[in-house]
């Protein structure tokens, strides 16, 4: 059963990496279409990864359900960025508690040495030990 679950992940993990997922975009026209990801987007213009080349693109140029893709990409990408200030907040008030204060000589293991670690979120989780001896 691991087995298969195993494989079941690896095999998942090699479609992504292929860009299975990646979305067709079609030219205005619709005469040339092509496969890429969004790596980045503004107001006008849109930047595709296409294989290792990051191709720039203005919006216009693609057909109307592609620039509505790009819409929605671009609300994803800000949602995503909300989220990750909202997650620096929130740890920035979590470094300022007493618990924060005490964990500024956090260090973490990098291959075979102890390199100083800066909390990048407030954790949400913690682990209690107590040991006594009498």
């Amino acid at each position: 059963m691991k087995k298969k679950n195993i494989i079941i992940v690896i095999a998942s993990l090699m479609l992504v990496a292929s860009g299975w997922w990646t979305r067709n975009w079609t030219s205005a026209d619709s005469a040339k279409t092509f496969q890429g990801d969004v790596v980045s987007l503004d107001d006008t213009s849109v930047t595709v990864k296409r294989g290792r080349k990051e191709l720039p693109f203005e919006r216009e140029l693609f057909a109307e359900n592609d620039q509505e893709g790009a819409k929605e990409e671009e609300t994803k990408v800000a949602t995503l960025a909300a989220k990750e200030k909202e997650k620096e907040k929130v740890a920035a008030e979590f470094a300022k508690s007493d618990f924060g204060k005490s964990l500024k000589k956090l260090q973490k293991l990098e291959d075979t040495k102890f390199v100083d670690h800066k909390l990048q979120e407030a954790p949400k989780y913690f682990l209690l030990y107590f040991s006594a001896s009498w």
